[in-house]
């Protein structure tokens, strides 16, 4: 008995050592959404479900603040959420001990939300580990962007063979590669509002990356029980990409699927054409151009307006080259956005998996600062 209850409180007692497992709580996990295809065997598949695990504070509640949904990037899954590869609690750690419920999903097509193919076109692409150690772990031994000499703050050496990467990379999920990603956005946006429909209450959505544009789409399913909006370096900027190419991307400017615009992005046209879109060119390498409607005449995202939005970029990331614009786009659009350059608050050196890099939970208590604000 003595040993379970320094596992659960984290402690050490006696003679006996051991590892903190973070903030004691309930757990549950289910899934949302989804719907049975026909085979051509006659039989049925499901596709697009949401895995959801649902945590709560194991101990009575002084307060009860609104539940948090927090959405992970691509090749994540929700155990990014739970624990830091090198041992320590993560994000959900942080808020339960709070008072937060904290639900977690993972994408559909991703991890424990298990997908079949359907189509010849349908694949599973995975990171490499050099890949994710330049844009991720190791930036400042890469190079690739002006900002990643600045990364400090990831344990250990950030590439293969270090303990601490490999157990991180291990935790990789494959991506599902589909002929339109808006395939994939919909069914996210389908599983995150039929979760916040059973939850009841208002909500503050947290994504990450790709999953900052969940955010965006969940927000607009169900603008009257999202109370705010959490855009962690969410995937960007508006139209076009920056620092790993120039391409065409997110023709709505935040998302491949449609978001509701005033006045109305007309159905069986591209959406894009519908844009008045003016590109400001930049001669700085550090800053990327940008890309926005014309100022004379912009779209609104009508469910979006009265919904306070926060967005977070770091010192270090690539996102620290065009996160500027993606705010300047929300504003543009009529979105009430606070925009938190980490570095504007006295933090450094982080880059884009700040949540679980050293000073994760310093970063937590800003969020959690804004949010109980």
């Amino acid at each position: 008995m003595r040993g379970i209850i320094a596992v659960l409180l984290g402690l050490r007692v006696a003679g006996v050592s051991c590892r903190s497992f973070g903030t004691p709580h309930h757990r549950e996990f289910f899934y949302t959404s989804g719907q049975y295809i026909s085979e051509t065997s006659g039989d049925s598949i499901s596709r697009g479900q949401v895995y959801v695990e649902h945590l709560i504070p194991a101990f009575n509640l002084t307060t009860e603040p609104e539940p948090l949904i927090f959405i992970h990037g691509g090749g994540q899954t929700g155990t990014n959420w739970l624990n830091k590869p090198d041992g320590n609690p993560g994000w959900s750690s942080y808020f339960l001990e709070k008072g937060y419920e904290v639900y977690i999903i993972d994408q559909a097509f991703r991890g424990r939300s298990p997908w079949t193919p359907v189509n010849s076109s349908d694949t599973l692409t995975a990171y490499g580990a050099r890949y994710a150690a330049s844009r991720y772990t190791a930036p400042e031994k890469f190079n690739l962007w002006p900002q990643a000499k600045l990364h400090t703050r990831w344990p250990g050496n950030g590439t293969k063979g270090d303990s601490i990467f490999d157990t991180y990379y291990k935790s990789l999920a494959p991506n599902a590669y589909l002929d339109d990603p808006a395939t994939q956005q919909l069914a996210v946006q389908a599983g995150v509002a039929e979760l916040i429909d059973q939850i009841g209450r208002p909500v503050t959505v947290v994504g990450h990356s790709q999953g900052g544009i969940m955010v965006w789409l969940a927000a607009d399913a169900r603008p009257n029980l999202v109370k705010r909006i959490v855009a962690l370096e969410p995937s960007g900027p508006p139209f076009i990409d920056q620092v790993f190419s120039q391409e065409a991307a997110r023709p709505y400017g935040l998302t491949d699927a449609p978001l509701t615009y005033d006045p109305p992005i007309q159905a069986n046209t591209s959406a894009e054409s519908q844009f008045r879109l003016v590109t400001t060119g930049s001669t700085d390498p550090s800053i990327g151009n940008c890309t926005l409607q014309d100022p004379q005449e912009p779209r609104q995202l009508a469910n979006l307006k009265d919904i306070p939005t926060l967005v977070l970029q770091t010192q270090a990331s690539y996102h620290a080259v065009y996160d500027w614009c993606t705010v300047e786009f929300l504003r543009q659009a009529g979105v009430s956005v606070d925009y938190l350059n980490l570095t504007h608050v006295g933090i450094y050196g982080n880059a884009h998996l700040f949540f679980l890099e050293e000073n994760s939970d310093q970063i937590a208590g800003v969020v959690r600062e804004w949010i109980e604000k």
